[in-house]
Protein backbone atom coordinates (compact mmCIF):
# COMPACT_ATOMS: atom_id res chain seq x y z
CA UNK A 1 0.00 0.00 0.00
CA UNK A 2 3.19 2.19 0.84
CA UNK A 3 4.07 2.44 -2.71
CA UNK A 4 1.16 3.85 -4.38
CA UNK A 5 0.73 6.67 -1.50
CA UNK A 6 4.38 7.19 -1.66
CA UNK A 7 4.45 7.84 -5.63
CA UNK A 8 1.37 10.14 -5.18
CA UNK A 9 3.30 12.38 -2.79
CA UNK A 10 5.60 12.61 -5.02
CA UNK A 11 3.56 13.54 -7.58
CA UNK A 12 2.30 16.39 -5.75
CA UNK A 13 5.63 17.56 -4.54
CA UNK A 14 6.48 17.34 -8.34
CA UNK A 15 3.86 19.65 -9.16
CA UNK A 16 4.63 22.39 -6.38
CA UNK A 17 7.99 22.41 -7.31
CA UNK A 18 8.16 24.74 -9.74
CA UNK A 19 4.48 24.50 -10.63
CA UNK A 20 5.99 22.60 -14.18
CA UNK A 21 3.51 21.66 -16.74
CA UNK A 22 3.06 18.18 -16.91
CA UNK A 23 2.79 16.96 -20.56
CA UNK A 24 -0.21 14.69 -21.39
CA UNK A 25 2.13 11.61 -22.05
CA UNK A 26 3.74 12.12 -18.38
CA UNK A 27 0.29 12.28 -16.63
CA UNK A 28 -0.93 9.12 -18.83
CA UNK A 29 2.54 7.63 -17.36
CA UNK A 30 1.87 8.47 -13.35
CA UNK A 31 -1.99 7.16 -14.10
CA UNK A 32 -0.60 3.32 -15.64
CA UNK A 33 1.70 3.56 -13.04
CA UNK A 34 -0.21 4.28 -10.32
CA UNK A 35 -3.31 1.67 -11.93
CA UNK A 36 -0.88 -0.81 -11.92
CA UNK A 37 -0.37 -0.21 -7.97
CA UNK A 38 -3.78 0.42 -7.16
CA UNK A 39 -4.65 -2.72 -8.87
CA UNK A 40 -1.91 -4.80 -6.03
CA UNK A 41 -3.77 -2.42 -3.12
CA UNK A 42 -7.19 -4.11 -4.65
CA UNK A 43 -5.97 -7.68 -4.70
CA UNK A 44 -5.26 -7.20 -0.90
CA UNK A 45 -8.47 -5.43 0.19
CA UNK A 46 -10.85 -7.48 -1.80
CA UNK A 47 -11.23 -11.18 -1.10
CA UNK A 48 -12.24 -12.24 -5.28
CA UNK A 49 -13.14 -16.37 -4.83
CA UNK A 50 -11.15 -18.64 -7.17
CA UNK A 51 -14.33 -19.20 -9.36
CA UNK A 52 -15.20 -15.20 -9.79
CA UNK A 53 -11.37 -13.99 -9.59
CA UNK A 54 -11.57 -14.21 -13.74
CA UNK A 55 -14.36 -11.74 -14.06
CA UNK A 56 -13.91 -9.48 -11.01
CA UNK A 57 -10.46 -8.91 -12.72
CA UNK A 58 -11.79 -8.28 -16.19
CA UNK A 59 -14.20 -5.79 -15.18
CA UNK A 60 -11.60 -4.53 -12.86
CA UNK A 61 -9.51 -3.73 -15.39
CA UNK A 62 -12.16 -2.32 -17.72
CA UNK A 63 -13.01 -0.16 -14.72
CA UNK A 64 -9.29 1.19 -14.26
CA UNK A 65 -9.29 1.78 -18.27
CA UNK A 66 -12.45 3.85 -18.39
CA UNK A 67 -11.49 5.74 -15.49
CA UNK A 68 -8.23 6.95 -16.46
CA UNK A 69 -9.32 9.44 -18.12
CA UNK A 70 -11.08 10.74 -15.00
CA UNK A 71 -7.71 10.59 -12.84
CA UNK A 72 -5.86 12.43 -15.72
CA UNK A 73 -8.68 15.06 -15.41
CA UNK A 74 -8.32 15.10 -11.75
CA UNK A 75 -4.02 15.44 -12.15
CA UNK A 76 -4.74 18.13 -14.30
CA UNK A 77 -6.55 19.96 -11.97
CA UNK A 78 -4.58 19.44 -9.11
CA UNK A 79 -1.99 21.10 -11.44
CA UNK A 80 -4.22 23.80 -12.62
CA UNK A 81 -5.07 24.96 -9.24
CA UNK A 82 -1.39 25.42 -7.98
CA UNK A 83 -0.76 27.29 -11.59
CA UNK A 84 -3.49 29.58 -10.24
CA UNK A 85 -2.79 30.57 -7.10
CA UNK A 86 -0.68 33.10 -7.95
CA UNK A 87 -3.36 34.80 -10.22
CA UNK A 88 -6.42 33.76 -8.57
CA UNK A 89 -9.84 35.87 -9.74
CA UNK A 90 -13.49 34.76 -8.57
CA UNK A 91 -13.87 33.68 -12.26
CA UNK A 92 -10.84 31.32 -11.65
CA UNK A 93 -11.93 30.35 -8.82
CA UNK A 94 -15.61 29.50 -9.71
CA UNK A 95 -14.43 27.30 -12.49
CA UNK A 96 -12.35 25.31 -10.65
CA UNK A 97 -14.58 24.46 -8.19
CA UNK A 98 -17.16 23.18 -10.88
CA UNK A 99 -14.58 21.07 -12.67
CA UNK A 100 -13.50 19.69 -9.41
CA UNK A 101 -17.65 18.91 -8.77
CA UNK A 102 -17.50 17.62 -12.64
CA UNK A 103 -14.65 15.31 -11.62
CA UNK A 104 -15.70 13.74 -8.85
CA UNK A 105 -19.57 13.62 -9.96
CA UNK A 106 -17.67 11.49 -13.03
CA UNK A 107 -15.82 9.14 -10.25
CA UNK A 108 -19.12 8.45 -8.57
CA UNK A 109 -21.18 7.37 -11.23
CA UNK A 110 -18.38 5.46 -12.17
CA UNK A 111 -17.76 3.60 -9.18
CA UNK A 112 -21.73 2.58 -8.74
CA UNK A 113 -22.01 1.85 -12.63
CA UNK A 114 -18.83 -0.61 -11.82
CA UNK A 115 -20.18 -2.07 -8.52
CA UNK A 116 -23.30 -2.96 -10.12
CA UNK A 117 -21.40 -4.87 -12.97
CA UNK A 118 -19.50 -6.49 -10.25
CA UNK A 119 -22.28 -7.42 -8.32
CA UNK A 120 -23.71 -8.96 -11.36
CA UNK A 121 -21.17 -11.08 -12.25
CA UNK A 122 -20.12 -12.13 -8.76
CA UNK A 123 -21.96 -11.09 -5.59
CA UNK A 124 -23.11 -7.79 -2.98
CA UNK A 125 -20.19 -8.83 -0.95
CA UNK A 126 -17.53 -8.63 -3.64
CA UNK A 127 -19.16 -5.49 -5.01
CA UNK A 128 -19.16 -3.98 -1.71
CA UNK A 129 -15.48 -4.27 -0.98
CA UNK A 130 -15.01 -2.75 -4.63
CA UNK A 131 -16.45 0.03 -3.43
CA UNK A 132 -15.25 0.03 0.07
CA UNK A 133 -11.40 -0.30 -1.41
CA UNK A 134 -11.75 2.04 -3.96
CA UNK A 135 -12.87 4.68 -2.11
CA UNK A 136 -10.66 4.28 0.79
CA UNK A 137 -7.74 4.22 -1.66
CA UNK A 138 -8.93 7.39 -3.42
CA UNK A 139 -9.50 9.16 -0.30
CA UNK A 140 -6.56 8.93 1.10
CA UNK A 141 -4.53 9.57 -2.36
CA UNK A 142 -6.27 12.66 -2.51
CA UNK A 143 -5.85 13.46 1.45
CA UNK A 144 -1.90 12.97 0.50
CA UNK A 145 -2.00 15.30 -2.20
CA UNK A 146 -4.22 18.14 -0.65
CA UNK A 147 -1.60 18.25 2.13
CA UNK A 148 1.25 18.80 -0.26
CA UNK A 149 -0.89 21.64 -1.91
CA UNK A 150 -1.77 24.46 0.45
CA UNK A 151 -5.34 25.51 0.24
CA UNK A 152 -5.66 29.09 -1.51
CA UNK A 153 -6.10 30.99 1.91
CA UNK A 154 -3.18 29.22 3.55
CA UNK A 155 -1.61 30.59 0.04
CA UNK A 156 -2.56 33.96 0.65
CA UNK A 157 -1.75 34.21 4.50
CA UNK A 158 1.92 32.65 3.38
CA UNK A 159 1.83 35.56 1.08
CA UNK A 160 0.95 38.51 3.35
CA UNK A 161 2.93 36.96 6.02
CA UNK A 162 5.88 37.00 3.58
CA UNK A 163 5.23 40.56 2.74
Amino acid sequence: MMKPLFLTAFFAAFILSGYAQTSDVEAEAIINLLGVQKKEAIARLVSVSAKDSAAFWKIYDEYQQKNSPVAKNRLQLYEATANSYSKMTDGMADSLAKKYFENRMAMEKSLEEYYKKIKTATDATTAFEFYQAEVYLLTYMRAQIMQKIPTYGEFRAQLKKNE
